[in-house]
């Protein structure tokens, strides 16, 4: 529905009241178009002989809808020209029939005068569509004297046929040849501004204008059709019918759609199509005739059919490169926002190809070439039943009526869903074609996020394991240190108690003396063990379970630490990465001690921004390395406890310049 715009006088584009000058003047027009089919009907009336009725009804039922259409916009848009072009284009073929009935009646010269140039007609109300569609005339002067430009040759070309046809002026057909060409011109001026809406103007005008040329665009070849036709004695109301169809028909209906339903079809394809085609068939027509012209004059002894044959071959081998040419073509000129949109998705696909761009970022660039700030892509993750965005976060299941929703599917298999912000028949067409451009990176993104994913779910596994294992290690130094020790230490003293204050023979004493030692030796194994598992010396903390273990070592050791105070982290440091950190250091300084053939070393513990960090650098001989000879094994070792915990781990042992381990937790 268009919408009522209040009543009353409005300004123009240029300071002007353009309200009652715009109703004025579809009223005249609508006026002017009923008087003429009244003095057809009078002139029928009077002349039964000489009038057609078929004009007259003409007049009446076939412009008719033209007529309606245009009084309708002009009461609905009063502020917009194309009310009185549009009556004017069916008004203006009234007056048309009008004079070629009145020349019939007249009879004579002047008769013949009346009737000759009235086609002329046919195309003025044309002319000035095209000039004032859909918002007017453009700004400029040399656009504001367009209409009367065109008015002005067209009405000379009609005196002049006039003339011709009243016998004043004597001159072949020929030579009337350029007042037709003045015509053709004319016409291309006027379809100038269309063209510049075009290629300038904002995406409603742009298709309100394709769907007018889409309407309009057989009327110039149907034009010259006419003149052909005529030129060869046709009489002129059939050559010129289907000139009269097109604007009848095809020029008010696209004209309707622009107005109300400019969105309801995309427009510029249709028009890019519409083009390709009409050039194929003329070129290929132009390659039948030089085919069969060159055949018959070229080759001796053949006649037109095998000219034919000759010219059938070549246009139907030409036909579909020719098209596809045409249709590129067609789609850079006519639907140049389409042609961009694509080139701009193939270039981002080629550096997603070559890894200069990050699939994730497929959201931000529908978005962009879509101009849709809340479209959103939601992926479904192989072998998942929910949808997540292409950064991973969790998104719900969009209810299944939503009309702005475009299927994702790849080889029968439903990768995801394009949500759009503004919901549009061209939008979601072009939503399409812009999700097949993008194939590649859509699939790319969510395998990343399905990786993610996995990842995470590694991640946090492992984390769980170890944590269990590292409380599990907990359990067992206090069961091993308050069980199964204290038990042997009070069965070992009572031993040794029973063998200082019993009366035992001699070889009963030494075997009860080897009982206790064998029960010391347990002892102290049993505190190996439980020290293996976990360091009784973290109780105090690791900054002083480090000290402790460097001063007991062969070699001066600084140990300096960052964020950790000297009874225990500062900050929260769990029990696993505190265990694994001592055990890096442990592990780093047994290798210093046996392989580098070091004079000092250094632990530097770090724990800052939630990441604990470790590093034990010595002066020796260096070259370890996880592939080497000496500490390999160990380093090796070393890696896989940082690995276990998620860490990262780092060795620089250059030959002759010592050896950096370096942890992150």
């Amino acid at each position: 529905m268009l919408a009522r715009v209040p009543r009353g006088p409005q300004v123009g584009q240029h300071g002007r009241v353009a309200l009652p000058r715009t109703r004025a003047l579809t009223v005249l027009l609508v006026v002017g178009w009923l008087g003429c089919a009244g003095v057809q009907l009078a002139l029928r009336a009077l002349a039964p002989d000489r009038v057609d009725g078929v004009d007259a009804l003409l007049t009446l039922v076939a412009l008719a809808p033209t007529v309606l259409l245009g009084a309708l916009l002009a009461v609905r848009r009063p502020d917009s020209p194309v009310g009185p072009a549009l009556t004017a284009l069916a008004a203006l073929p009234a007056l048309a029939f009008t004079l070629q009935a009145a020349g019939a009646v007249v009879g004579g010269d002047l008769g013949a005068a009346l009737s000759s140039g009235g086609w002329v007609h046919l195309v003025t109300g044309f002319g000035l569509l095209c000039q004032v569609f859909p918002d007017g005339v453009l700004p400029g002067a040399r656009w504001r004297l367009l209409p009367a430009a065109f008015l002005a040759v067209a009405v000379s070309l009609q005196v002049v046929l006039g003339l011709v046809g009243a016998g004043v002026l004597r001159v072949p057909p020929a030579v009337l040849l350029p007042g037709y060409l003045a015509l053709l011109l004319a016409l291309a001026a006027s379809v100038a501004p269309l063209v510049v809406r075009h290629r300038r103007g904002p995406p409603r005008v742009r298709r309100q204008v394709g769907w007018l040329a889409l309407g309009a665009s057989s009327v110039p070849v149907l034009l010259a059709a006419g003149w052909g036709a005529q030129l060869a004695g046709v009489p002129a109301g059939p050559a010129y019918l289907p000139v009269l169809a097109a604007l009848l028909l095809a020029v008010p209906a696209s004209v309707a759609v622009a107005v109300l339903r400019h969105d309801v079809l995309d427009v510029d394809r249709l028009l890019g199509q519409t083009a390709a085609w009409l050039a194929t068939a003329v070129t290929a027509a132009a390659v039948f005739a030089v085919g069969v012209w060159a055949t018959v004059r070229l080759v001796p002894g053949q006649d037109t059919a095998a000219g034919a044959a000759a010219g059938a071959f070549l246009a139907a081998v030409g036909l579909l490169p020719l098209h596809r040419r045409a249709l590129a073509v067609a789609g850079r000129v006519l639907d140049r926002e389409r042609t961009v949109l694509h080139a701009r998705l193939r270039s981002w696909v080629h550096d997603v190809r070559d890894g200069r761009a990050d699939p994730a970022g497929v959201t931000a660039v529908l978005r962009a070439v879509l101009d849709d700030p809340d479209l959103d892509l939601l992926l479904r993750l192989p072998g998942g039943d929910g949808l997540v965005t292409p950064g991973g976060a969790s998104a719900g299941e969009p209810p299944g009526g939503d009309p702005g929703l475009v299927p994702l599917r790849s080889h029968g298999v439903d990768v995801g869903v394009l949500r759009l912000g503004r919901v549009g028949t061209r939008r979601l067409r072009v939503a399409r074609e812009a999700v097949l451009e993008l194939g590649l990176p859509i699939e790319l993104a969510r395998l990343q996020v399905g990786l993610r994913a996995a990842l995470t779910a590694v991640r946090d596994s492992r984390a769980r394991l170890v944590g269990a294992a590292a409380a599990e290690r907990v359990r067992l130094e206090r069961d091993l240190h308050d069980g199964a020790q204290t038990d042997l230490l009070a069965i070992g003293m009572a031993l040794r108690r029973l063998a200082r204050t019993g009366d035992l023979p001699a070889d009963e004493s030494v075997e009860l003396d080897a009982a206790v030692h064998g029960i010391e030796q347990v002892v102290a194994e049993l505190r190996r063990l439980a020290h293996g598992v976990r360091p009784a010396r973290l109780d105090d903390g690791l900054v002083a379970a480090v000290r402790e273990l460097a001063a007991a070592g062969p070699l001066p050791v600084e140990v300096v630490a960052a964020g950790l105070d000297g009874a225990g982290p500062a900050g929260a440091v769990d029990e696993v990465r505190t265990t694994t950190a001592y055990f890096v250091v442990a592990e780093a300084l047994a290798n210093t001690y046996k392989h580098a053939r070091a004079d000092r070393a250094a632990v530097c513990i770090e724990h800052v921004g939630g990441r604990l960090r470790v590093q034990v650098h010595d002066d020796g001989v260096g070259g370890a390395g996880d592939g080497g000879t000496g500490g390999g094994a160990v380093l090796r070792t070393v890696r896989d406890r940082v690995l276990a915990v998620g860490g990262r781990l780092a060795v620089d042992s250059p030959a002759g310049a010592g050896t950096t381990v370096t942890a992150e937790l």
